[in-house]
């Protein structure tokens, strides 16, 4: 028997399936090859350290912030509580305890009368400085002259005229007072009419 061998030609070959399919493939593979880096799904380590570095950045200025916004609490709260303290000196206060340190339970002491307790025991503990200073005088119908014919006329006797020397002898005194501790201090300006 003879033995055929059956030879396609080229033109006829290229376009077989077999070739075609192959030809396909490694055309497939190399676009891939090419592509692989721009169309990915992961990131570079570069792109890993920068973000890292940016939340790094971020995350410090947001601790910065968080710092100060808990000292600033810490020290609002402080000084509430200093100035709800210090009102108890200040609405008893008396020019006898000018420059002197006294316990918040001395300014309290004719007031407070249960004997024992918590509350006692804290005001004993807790010591002020008392400042009580005379910060200003103004006298509203003082005409700034001392010895005028005029004022010696107002302080003549007459009936009518009393009413005017009176009012014209209001003198009004304006004291600071200030009362501080060791790392606190408020004052307020108590008005005396004189």
């Amino acid at each position: 028997m003879r033995s055929f061998i059956y030879f396609h030609p080229i033109l006829r070959m290229s376009t077989s399936r077999r070739v075609w399919k192959r030809h396909w493939h490694s055309l497939h593979m190399k676009k891939r090859r090419r592509s692989h880096f721009m169309n990915r799904n992961a990131f570079t380590l570069i792109e890993v350290l920068v973000s890292v570095t940016i939340l790094a950045v971020v995350a410090t200025g947001l601790f910065q912030i968080s710092m100060n916004s808990k000292n600033n609490f810490a020290f609002l709260e402080q000084k509430a509580r200093f100035d709800r303290l210090s009102s108890i000196p200040i609405m008893h206060n008396d020019e006898k305890y000018h420059h002197k340190e006294k316990t918040l339970f001395d300014f309290l002491r004719t007031d407070y009368t249960i004997k024992e307790d918590k509350v006692r025991q804290f005001l004993k503990k807790e010591k002020v400085a008392y400042e009580e200073e005379e910060y200003s005088k103004f006298s509203p119908f003082a005409d700034g002259s001392d010895d005028t014919d005029e004022d010696a006329s107002l302080f003549s006797g007459e009936a009518e005229d009393t009413g005017q020397a009176q009012a014209a002898d209001i003198t009004l005194i304006f004291d600071k007072i200030t009362i501080s501790d060791k790392h606190n201090s408020t004052y307020v300006y108590k008005i005396k009419i004189q």
